[in-house]
Parts: C-alpha cells; structure tokens; sequence
C-alpha cells in the first residue's frame, strides 16, 4: 500500500468516533502458567495482596492502571511464584491484558478505559487457588495529563485525549515556529493519528473539545529508518528467541552468541529472525543487551542478517511502539536489525479472537507500515491458510499484504495435522499448496518466504532430514524466495545438515 493510501486510511479512521473498550476477563495465559505445580522461591502462597500503580492518560487516549500479584506464605512473610500460576483478572469496566511475568517480577496485568469512572478490579487466582482479591481506583481523582502525543516511528504521531469524547474535537500540529496545521476533525473518540510528520521533527499538538484548547507535550520524532530490502529475507532462515526468566532453558545468560555464530555459518544461513518485543515488551533489556548485541554483531560480521521479530497483542501506542523500537535497535557498535518481521496472529496471547482480532490485525500492520515508512522491511508472518483452512472472513490476508513488503506463512506440516505425513512428497505438495493459496488469499503476486517446521511442535514429531529437504525444494520451485524454520532450539543435527546442503541460488 502506498503511504499517501495508508495516511488517507488512517485519517479516515480518526473522523470516526470509536466505541469505548468492551468488559475483558484475562487469565494469566499459557505463556505464563504451564503445567504442574507453582514453583516457588520460597515458602507456598497461602494469600494474595495486589499493588496498584497509576500509569496515567497515553497517547491512546487512555487512563491505564496497573496490578501487580504479590504471594505470602503462611506466616505472612512474601514469597515469590516464578512459574505455574495463573490468575483471572476481571475488571467492572474497561479492559484487563495480563502482562509478561518478566515485565513487572510477578503475575500483573494492566487495566485500560477511556472513560472518567471508578473501575472495582477483581483478581482470582486459581493456581494456586486461593482468596480473590478486590482493589478500586476512580480516574476522576486521578491527577496527570489528559492530553497526551507520543511518536509510534519516524513517520506516524498518536495524540490522545481523556476522557472518550463524544463531540467533535479538533486537533493540530504545532511547529517549531508556533505555525499551525490541521491534523483532523474528529467526530468523537479518543485519539487521532498524524501521518504527516517529519522524521527527527519535534511537535506540540492543540486538541480543541468542547469549546476549550489543551496542548500536549512536546513530541520528538525518531529519525528516518535506514533502507532495507527483500533481499534480506531470502534463502535459509531461522527463528530464535530468548527469555528472561532463569528456569527457562532458553534464558539469555545460557544463550553463546559465538556457538549461534558458527552454526548458522555451518548450516549457510542467509538470516536470523530474532524475537525482541512481546506486546509492550521490549526483551532487549540493559541486562541482556551485551549478549543481543554480540550475538547480533557476530552474525552481521558473517554476512547473515538479523531480522527484529516482534509479537503483537493489541493496537495500543505502547505495543506499536515496541515493535518500532525494534526496528530502529543498534548495538553498542551500531549495528541494526535488517527488518521487521511482525508474528500476525490470533488467540488470547496475541490478538484476540473473532471480527475484532480481524480488524486489529489488519489495523496493526497498516500502523507499523505508516510508521516504519514505505521502505523498510516488514515481513507479515501470517497464519498459513491451506493448512489451517482460512479465508479473508477469517483473517485479513489482503490487508495485510498491502501494508507488508513479504509474506511469511506459517506452514508446520507436522503440527497442522494428526498424523506424520506419508513421505516427503507429500511434504512437497502441501507447501506448494501452501505457496498458491497465500498468494490468492492476498488478492496480488508479492514476495513469499515460506515457514517451514524443525522443532517437535506436537506429537506427530520432529521433521525428518528428507521433509526438511522437500519442502525447501518445493517452496523454491512454486516461487518462494526463501524458507525460515521455527525454531533454533529445537532444531536437531540431521536437520541442520539438511538446510546447509540446499542451494536457494
């Protein structure tokens, strides 16, 4: 999609007032709590208390409050869960996203509205099981700005006002110079987008409701993203994440850039996708910045390209941004990401569910574009439509082909059906098919590298050295430029041999 078409969508969408968020019920989710018992540093919890802390008004154009779980034993002294809970947060209104344990230290979520209300917060745990808990806040107490600009990227400014408003509100653009400039005429909501700044620009916006002018803060835009190309996501890939959590196997301190370095040389690699933002979450943190960045540097010094990969989980500021942040990431030597790879999909960890995770998908990838520019790099990597039977009611496969540079299905053959399929062959075919039905559901011919399977996702098991072969063999013939493989971690010896021994040239 071309910017002018994306700022036209995105103004268009600012003249219309937005419905206020709907009542949410969230459970910690799987990401958070898996099987077994609590593990605990510590004595068992046998109570639960909840911290508040005011976040106040984003550029959103919403009041948002946080609740943090903290666990004590018996004798009333703290211990902390460091996996295996999992707890429901229910607010009385507005809308509750359960965070990353690794964000706040313990189970947290962050409670959301755009209207001036109290807000009575319910949170059950359920593993381990004990007393609910009730905390309360009423944003008309709450003191701060209520008009709020943040920049998502170098070429897209988000200016919020609270509460929601139901007239019609005006809002323009401050220069330097104090001269002025209409962003929109807003028939009601809570915020507005400006698709029409300059990177590396600094801006104060006037929001015009109900006969009185508010100014925001001073909003410094980032500078313009270095020019990437398609190139960067052909041949052999592969995806790797970290954690920050120390029980994980793949927490960072146990990850050796130089053991990555020298097999993704081995198995010619042409790039890695790295995951560095989940929802709000930034995962580069000071303390595992110096492994990042070396293992950045190391496989950049090689020749193979390292793509940001970012998760997303709603369209808020804080979670566009996020995945901005990965795209303008340097090391400490100055290196950056090749690209941006945004992981587009559906569920309570992600986007959601039904019409709404639809229209937030395609939402989502028409923002990241506005904001990263017409000439970065962003890979769409989508839920794979022959396997998992989709259709454009069910996903938004055209929208998010015109605000992506590539397509990336997600093509687990082994873990998309009950049973291993019969022979490499068959592997084949289903890629092709893979390849032909993406690029019709898309409505247009573009770029595609295909997402191929390593790890043992389910029980039909791991992929033997000649699917792996197969599908790369077949992915290339139907027209793909490339294949990355999910993931680093699980990916076995025969396996890595077979993706060195193909030629993508």
């Amino acid at each position: 999609m071309k910017q002018a078409a994306i700022a036209l969508l995105l103004l268009s969408a600012c003249t219309r007032a937005q419905p206020p968020p709907p009542l949410a019920v969230q459970s910690q989710g799987p990401t958070q709590a898996t099987s077994g018992a609590p593990v605990y540093a510590g004595n068992p919890a046998a109570s639960v208390r909840i911290e508040t802390r005011i976040l106040g008004v984003s550029p959103d154009g919403y009041a948002r409050w946080l609740a943090i779980a903290h666990f004590y034993d018996e004798r009333g002294k703290p211990t902390r869960i460091l996996a295996n809970s999992n707890l429901n947060w229910i607010p009385s209104s507005g809308r509750a996203q359960w965070q990353n344990r690794m964000r706040y230290g313990q189970p947290s979520a962050i409670v959301s509205t755009d209207r001036n209300e109290t807000i009575v917060l319910t949170v059950q745990p359920t593993l381990p099981k004990l007393p609910r808990v009730t905390v309360r806040t009423d944003t008309r107490t709450w003191r701060g700005p209520r008009v709020v600009a943040g920049a998502i990227g170098p070429h897209l400014v988000e200016i919020g006002w609270f509460p929601y408003a139901a007239r019609p509100v005006a809002v323009w653009r401050i220069g330097p110079r104090g001269s002025r400039t209409m962003v929109a005429q807003v028939a009601g909501g809570s915020h507005c987008y400006d698709p029409t700044v300059d990177p590396g620009a600094a801006y104060r916006y006037a929001v015009v409701r109900t006969g009185r002018t508010e100014q925001t803060n001073v909003v410094h835009v980032p500078p313009r993203l270095a020019r990437t190309s398609v190139a960067d996501v052909s041949g052999s890939g592969m995806w790797l994440f970290f954690t920050l959590d120390p029980l994980d196997d793949i927490y960072y301190r146990k990850l050796d850039p130089a053991a990555v370095v020298r097999q993704a040389v081995a198995a010619h690699l042409h790039y890695v996708e790295l995951r560095a933002a989940y929802g709000a979450y930034f995962e580069i943190t000071p303390q595992a910045k110096p492994v990042v960045d070396a293992l950045i540097d190391g496989l950049e010094s090689h020749g193979i390209g390292v793509i940001g990969w970012s998760v997303p989980r709603e369209t808020s500021y804080e979670d566009l941004r996020a995945t901005l942040d990965v795209a303008a990431y340097r090391t400490a030597t100055g290196r950056r990401f090749t690209g941006l790879a945004v992981d587009a999909e559906r569920g309570d960890e992600f986007m959601g569910e039904g019409p709404k995770a639809i229209d937030a998908l395609a939402r989502y990838l028409a923002l990241v574009r506005a904001a990263a520019g017409p000439r970065y790099l962003v890979v769409a990597t989508v839920e794979d439509p022959y396997f998992e039977h989709l259709n454009d009611r069910k996903y938004p496969y055209r929208a998010i082909a015109r605000a992506s540079s590539v397509l990336q299905p997600m093509a687990y053959w082994r873990m998309m059906r009950k049973h291993p399929p019969a022979n490499a062959g068959q592997v084949a075919r289903e890629m092709r098919d893979s390849y032909t039905t993406l690029l019709r559901m898309a409505g247009r011919h573009m770029p595609v590298s295909m997402g191929g399977q390593t790890s043992a996702l389910t029980a039909t098991g791991a992929p033997t050295a000649k699917e792996i072969t197969a599908s790369m063999r077949a992915s290339k013939r139907a027209g793909a430029i490339g294949e990355a493989f999910f993931a680093w971690d699980g990916t076995l010896a025969q396996q890595w041999a077979a993706i060195g021994g193909f030629n993508w040239r």
